[in-house]
């Protein structure tokens, strides 16, 4: 992975931020976005390659695949909320980064609800079995 490109453009982001913030801090926050941008379009690439990965892995283990789904998705719901919470707590707006925390929560367990039943319904098998 491209990790010293990733670090430079991080630390240009911020070198870029910390300027605008005191000459133009109406536009100090696209900064971050952009830089933020630039850094995930560059791991883009990978990431299709790690769900390559965990699939083949998964297939191995005898997972079904509609869990290695949910599994992805809640993943994905996560990464998307940490980091819009993250660009609102760089531009203190803590209550907005909070609600944007709670419905990635939210939004994580509603979409883990069909495996959290099948966990629970065999649970509830082992229990009441005879």
């Amino acid at each position: 992975m491209d990790i010293i490109k990733i670090a430079f453009t991080g630390i240009l982001t911020a070198v870029i931020y910390s300027f605008l913030r005191n000459n133009r801090p109406e536009i100090a926050p696209l900064s971050l976005l952009g830089g933020a941008a630039v850094i995930l379009i560059t791991v883009g690439g990978r990431f299709l390659e790690v769900v390559s990965g965990a699939d083949n892995m998964m297939s191995l283990s005898g997972i079904g695949k509609e869990n290695i789904s949910i599994l992805l998705r809640a993943l994905g719901i996560f990464v998307v909320t940490q980091f819009a919470a993250d660009v609102c707590y760089d531009n203190s707006c803590s209550t907005i980064a909070a609600a944007v925390e709670l419905a990635g929560r939210i939004g994580a367990v509603y979409v883990a609800m069909p495996m959290l039943e099948t966990v629970a319904r065999f649970a509830i098998g082992l229990i009441y079995e005879t």
